[in-house]
Parts: structure tokens; sequence; C-alpha cells
């Protein structure tokens, strides 16, 4: 195909026109170009050759297309149409001037405004392989090496965008060395954009004149990124030689003048955590000498009442039986739950607390490459309040305040890629069987499917952790790590340094803190932790934050710090119990209305069924609502621990998971429900039935009687009419006509007789 069979595009092919060079130049400029699918050049030449625009606009949104799952996944799912869809648009425009170059940059800059709004990247991933690798089959049907060269540069650009997008899963990875590895190849990657954009030969070429600026600056950017991630990791490590130099280049990247807004906003970010990461190398540094954290995934059973679902457990253990989850059986089956004595109420009348648990083997946790993250001990805990939870536990010594935050980020959903695999009793690590379903992007999704029960039973869990977490009191040292510890100013204080949420922990303890507790109790940190007071004896803090409880008992002794624990993650399990009534309520909501929604009075069959059904459900209700408030009457009592203080330790811990809101929310649904005037809506259903069924009647009597005297009459006019062939008779037997006349006046009369007969019938009938 020749250039000039396309007037359109000759002169964009022949030197490419200043408007699309500018054009290009603001998509890299804003990182993303919002009326592309509008006005922009791009956007018009694409509509002139057919490109749909808006499906290219749509392909790297996440929340676009009817794919149930696919928005939570960082990772492509197989079958994902927006590959083929995609595929299809570069096939049909490959051989005309300069078209794939102009797709493939368009999509591009709507990939990278995608980036802006979600960290799941497997949707904006799948068009830009699709493009890669349609391209690396067509590209030699392009009209000519310039086109082609585009081609390829705009490919290897796309391929640079999603290294870029495995540096941005880096960052929340909680290892430093991944990053810095991540943006070495991105940086890498920013290389082989600047050789392709190099290689194209015109020029003039307004793709070589915006992508090789732009390739070095990218360079720059991620190798900026690269020195100060693996800086820090070395400073975190006792070597701050590194520091100086890496913050050095980070200014210098910062300054580039085709460095767009976005990137540099993240480079200053960068440069003010390394910032503060170098002033305070001589300060002094905290250290916990011991850390525990525990993660908590709370899920309800729906369905299925706490109290049967203990006792299926309890008969597995009095038989010893394991079952199987995941592909790996539970090494033992506890009737009991291993609990302090705090939990033993003093009140005989109380309903007590307990419930069965499944010991399953440890998880280990791996970076992708399977270098070793973590081991945790696994359980899935049952209860007899229906508080189900999956519990994970982790321990570890000589813990910097970055290190508690990486353990306590570690199992969010924000959390990067980690592998998660089963421990064999031989200790060979074995790979979680995920029932067909595609594994998870990372770990905060594993548990999900370790939190799963026996298949017959329905559960669910909230994607992110709760947890509770102790610690014993903190030593300090210098940040080289080379001198001794020694006591810190207001060491019993530094608890704060670490009291930050998932989210909020990146703001404030994104890189190893000093003890500084006034600026961040001031800080980030205050504004996410919900509330902070201090327990029992001088020095210990407790904070409870969004989505996490820090416990810092540095004047109590073990045994009471494992007592504190076990409230917090009591407390910690109550959104399982929360979500499984909320559920319980919407599906008792759901029959009703579906039921009550049903208007066909006619079938009174049907009427007295669905009768039968709303006296259940309400009675099942009504259960129901005993069951709930009997929990939060026993939870709330003063008497359901043993102890007065211990109760006044758990009130406190009920009051910052704001657990009175819940339950408040609970009780009013259930309270609308209970008063809903179902009987009333049914009697009302049952008369407007029965004035129906009596209308119906008084119709098929009304009927019935038009009928009769409809018939009445016929057989009046029948009589009429077999007296008058009776008349024939005589006068045929007395001669006086004839037999063909007799027949003939039968005739007649029979006929006049029908005839009259239906008339006189159907007049009587429509009465």
């Amino acid at each position: 195909m020749s250039v000039s069979s396309i007037p359109e595009f000759r002169e964009l092919h022949t030197h490419g026109p200043g408007s699309l060079t500018e054009s290009l130049t603001s998509m890299f400029q804003t990182e993303a170009w919002h009326a592309a699918d509008g006005d922009s050049r791009v956007a018009r030449q694409l509509r002139e050759i057919g490109v749909d625009v808006s499906a290219i606009w749509a392909a790297s949104r996440w929340n676009m297309g009817d794919d149930g799952e696919a928005p939570n996944r960082r990772h492509p799912l197989p079958g994902d149409p927006r590959g083929p869809q995609t595929a299809a648009a570069l096939t049909a425009i490959a051989a005309r001037p300069r078209a794939a170059a102009l797709l493939g940059v368009y999509l591009w800059s709507q990939a990278s405004d995608a980036l802006q709004y979600t960290f799941r990247h497997g949707r904006i991933i799948v068009p830009l392989r699709a493009f890669v690798e349609t391209w690396a089959t067509c590209r030699d049907s392009a009209p000519d090496d310039v086109c082609r060269a585009e081609g390829d540069a705009v490919a290897v650009l796309l391929r640079t965008l999603i290294t870029q997008m495995h540096t941005s899963a880096a960052r929340s990875a909680g290892s430093l060395a991944r990053l810095a590895d991540a943006a070495a190849q991105a940086g890498d990657r920013c290389g082989d954009l600047l050789r392709a954009a190099r290689a194209i030969p015109d020029p003039r070429s307004p793709f070589r004149r915006a992508l090789v600026p732009q390739a070095v600056t990218r360079i720059r950017y991620f190798r900026a990124l690269s020195e100060a991630a693996g800086a820090a990791d070395d400073a975190m490590s006792g070597q701050p030689a590194r520091l100086a130099p890496a913050l050095e280049g980070l200014r210098a990247a910062e300054t580039d003048r085709h460095l767009n807004y976005i990137l540099a906003s993240e480079l200053r970010a960068y440069r003010m955590h390394l910032t503060e990461l170098h002033r305070n190398l001589d300060s002094t540094w905290l250290t916990l000498d011991r850390l525990r954290t525990v993660y908590i995934y709370p899920f309800g059973l729906r369905d299925v009442s706490p109290t049967a679902a203990v006792a299926a457990i309890r008969e597995l253990a009095d038989r010893d039986e394991r079952p199987e989850l995941l592909g790996v059986q539970a090494f033992a089956v506890r009737g009991r739950l291993k609990m302090d004595d705090v939990w033993a109420s003093v009140d005989r009348a109380a309903r007590p607390y307990g419930g069965v648990s499944l010991s399953m083997p440890n998880v280990r946790l791996e970076q992708p490459d399977g270098s070793f993250i973590a081991e945790l001990s696994c359980d899935v805990r049952f209860t007899e309040f229906g508080n189900h939870y999956v519990r994970f536990r982790y321990s570890a010594r000589e813990q910097s305040p970055q290190q508690v935050r990486d353990a306590r980020f570690r199992l969010s959903n924000l959390h990067a890629d980690i592998r998660v695999r089963w421990i064999s009793p031989d200790g060979a690590p074995v790979d979680v069987d995920h029932a067909g379903s595609p594994p998870p992007s990372a770990c905060s999704t594993s548990p999900t499917c370790s939190s799963a029960p026996p298949p017959t039973w329905s559960a669910r869990a909230p994607r992110s952790p709760r947890g509770g977490r102790t610690s014993s009191p903190p030593s300090t040292r210098r940040a080289a790590g080379r001198d001794p510890p020694r006591p810190a100013r207001n060491a019993r204080r530094s608890p704060w340094a670490t009291s930050c949420s998932p989210r909020s922990a990146r703001r404030c303890c994104s890189s190893r803190s000093p003890t500084a507790p006034r600026r961040c109790a001031t800080g980030p940190c205050a504004s996410a932790t919900r509330c902070c007071w201090r327990v029992r004896h001088l020095g210990d803090v407790v904070a409870v934050a969004t989505n996490s409880t820090t416990v810092a008992l540095a004047g109590t002794a073990h045994f009471k710090i494992s007592q504190y624990g076990s409230l917090a993650e009591f407390v910690a399990s109550l959104n399982g119990l929360f979500s499984a009534w909320n559920a319980t309520l919407a599906d008792h909501l759901r029959i009703v209305a579906t039921m009550l929604a049903d208007h066909d009075v006619n079938n009174g069959a049907d009427l007295a069924e669905r009768k039968e059904r709303l006296t259940r459900e309400q009675l099942r209700l009504h259960e129901f609502a005993s069951e709930v408030r009997a929990t939060l009457t026993t939870i709330t009592s003063p008497t359901f621990l043993a102890s007065a203080l211990e109760s006044r330790m758990l009130n406190q811990l009920l009051q910052a998971a704001h657990f009175e809101q819940q339950a408040a929310v609970v009780t009013e649904r259930l309270r609308e429900l209970l008063q809903e005037p179902i009987a009333a809506r049914l009697a009302a259903l049952e008369r407007l039935h029965g004035d129906r069924e009596r209308a119906a009647e008084a119709k098929r009597e009304r009927g019935r009687r038009r009928l009769m005297d409809g018939t009445l009459s016929a057989i009046t006019v029948f009589a009429g009419v077999y007296a008058l062939i009776g008349t024939v008779q005589v006068a045929l037997d007395a001669d006086l006509i004839g037999p063909l006349q007799a027949v003939t006046a039968t005739a007649l009369v029979t006929i006049g007789a029908l005839v009259t007969g239906v008339a006189v019938f159907n007049w009587t009938r429509g009465r």
C-alpha cells in the first residue's frame, strides 16, 4: 500500500507536522492525555482510520468490563477480552502509515493515566502486552522503514511502562533491595527505548523528537531511584556512605527540564525521606528487643450457626481426624481454644466464651524470586460467639521501626506480590492449592483461602487483616550499629513511632525512624490513630489505628502482655461476626422482599405457601435476634471477664474499634425488620384475594344462571316446533297434504326451530 493512497496521512507521514510533535510532548509532560479520546490530533487521526477510540480508552480502566474479580487482581487473567480487542485494532491498521505508532502512543497515554487511579495493574498490562506481541507479528506489513522503526520504538515504550508498573509494585514490597533491582531493570528498559528512538531513520519524525529526550529523562529517573533505594538499604544496615551521593542524584534528576510533574513529585518524596534519614544518622535509634505480630483475618459463617460449627470441629477432634485445606492437612484439631483464664467469667449465668481451632502447617513468605521473607504460624479458630478468624503469628528480635512497619504492612492488600507456601512436616515448601482459581497476587489474598472452612460451609472474609501486636521494652543504638546500646531520652514513649496503620505508616515510617515521639505524635500518625492510652504501669502504651492495634507494655511482665494481646485479638475478630450478621439480615430482607413483591393474588395455593414461608422467615429472624442480643449483652457485660481491670481494658479496646456503633447498626436493622408489618401486608393481600375470589364466583354464578335460562328458552321453542310437526303429521294422515309437502314442511319447521332456538338461547344468555 502506497502512502499516496491515503491522502489524510500524506503530510503526516512525510515530515510530521509540528502539531503532532506538540501533542506527543504534551502527553509526556502530563503522563496522560485526558482529552485524547476527544479533541487531540492523535485521537482524531485514529478515528479517521476507523479505530474505536473509546474502546482503547476503556481498555486500561480497572472498573470497565464485566469480568468479575479482575479489578482485584494485580496480574492479567487468562481470557481477558482486552488483549484480543487491542490485537485486532492493531492488525487492522498496521499497513497504514504511522497508524501503529499513533495507536501505541495513545494506548500508552491512557494506560499512564489509568495508573494514577489504581495499584491493580492486571487490566492495564493486558492491552500493552497485546500490542507488543501483535506488533512483533505484523511489523513487516508497515509501509516503510520509518513507520516500522516508529512502531518498534512505541512498542519498547509500552514495555517500559510495564517495567515501570513493576517498580511501582516493588515500592510496596517492604524490601528496598527489591525496589532497587526493579528500578534498575526499568532504567535498562529505558535504555532500550533510547536506542529504539534513535534508530528511527527520519530525524524529523515527531516520535523520534519526543521519545529521545523522554528516554534520557527516564533513564536518569530510574537510576536515581535505584541508587536511592540501595543507599537507604545500606544506611539502615550500618553503611551510610552511599546516602549523600544518592541524594545528589535525586536532586539532579528532579531538575531535568523534560521531567513531568508526576515523576517530579515522586522524586521529591524520595528526596525528602532520604534527607530526613541522612539528617538523623547521628541520632539515637530505636530498636525493639522482641516483636510479636499477630495477623487476624476474621470471617463469618452463613447458614451455619456458631454452635453447630464448633460442634462439627469437636467431633473431628474426638475422632482424631485432621481435615485437609488447600492441599495441606491440618496437623492438629483442638477441641478447646488455648485461652487465658481471664476469660473465665465470674457470672455463672453468662454465656461462656470458647471454641475450637485447626492447627495448620507454618506458612513461608517469599519474594517473587524465591528469597525468604518470614515464616508464620497459622491456625483457624472457630468460636461459639461466631467471631471466627484465621490467625497468623510472626515473632522477631532486634527490630527497627522500619522493620516493624514492614511486618505490619506485609499482609495488607496494598502490599506487593508475595509467594505464599505451606511448610510440610519435612520442612519442604509446598505451593498452596487454590482449588482451580488463579493464585493470589499478594500475600493479603492468601488468607482468604486459608480461612475457608470445609466446602459445605460459606465463609466471608475481609480483604485486610486486623491484628494485635505486642513488644518487649525497646533499646536504642546508633544508626551505624557500631556503638553499644544506651538508654534513649523518652524511650518509654517511643512506641508512638510504630503506632501507624498500614496506610499511614508509609508516610511517617518510610525510613528507619529515630526516637522522636513528639514529632510523630503530632504528624500523620496522630491523625490515623483512633486513640492511645496508658495501661497499667508507667511506660505501658496501647495505640489503636484504623486497621491495627499496637500493644507496647514496657513495664509489664510477659504473661500479662499475652493476656492483653488476647483481648486485642478478640476485638479484632469481631469484624467477622458483624459481617456474618449483616449478611444474614440482608438475606432475610431479600427473601421477604421477593415474596412480598409478588402480587399475583389469583393463585390461592401460592398465596398460602408464601404466607407459610414468611411465617418461617419471621420465626428465624426472631431466633436470630435473640442470638444477636444475647451475644451483644454478654460482650458488654461487666462480668464477661474474670477481672474488673481486664474488663475495663476490653471496654477501651471496644470503644476504639467503634463496637457500639457497629452493634447499633445491627440492632437498628433488626428492629426495623422485626417491626416490618408483614402480617398486615399479608392480611391485606389475603383480603384482596378473597374479594377477587368472591367477584369471580359471582360472575360464574351469573353465567350459570344465564345458561340455564337460555336452555329453558330453547327447550320451549323446540316444544312448539314439536307441536307444529305433529300438526303436519295429522294433515298428512288426513290426506290434506302429500308426502313431499309433509317433508318440506317438516324441514322448514325444523330449520326455523333451530334458528329460533339458537337466537333465543343467545338472547337469553346475553341479558
